[in-house]
C-alpha cells in the first residue's frame, strides 16, 4: 500500500473509530443489549486500531522517504 493511501485510510478509520467510541458512550450504546453492545464496541475499538497503526505507519514511510 501506497504511503498517501495509508494516510488517507488510517486517518479516516481513526477518525471515524474514535467519533463512533464517543457518540456511542453519549447514546448509550453499554444499553443495547448483551451481544450487540460487545459487536458495536469491538467493531469500533478495531477501525480505531488499524486506522492508528496505518496512520502511523504511513507518516514513518513519509519521513524515511525524504
Amino acid at each position: 500500500m501506497e504511503t498517501n493511501t495509508k494516510l488517507s485510510v488510517g486517518s479516516a478509520l481513526a477518525s471515524l473509530g474514535g467519533a463512533g467510541i464517543v457518540v456511542g458512550a453519549l447514546l448509550g450504546a453499554g444499553q443495547l443489549g448483551r451481544p450487540w453492545s460487545f459487536l458495536v464496541g469491538f467493531v469500533l475499538g478495531v477501525a480505531t486500531g488499524i486506522g492508528s497503526v496505518l496512520t502511523i505507519s504511513g507518516l514513518v514511510e513519509r519521513r524515511a522517504l525524504r
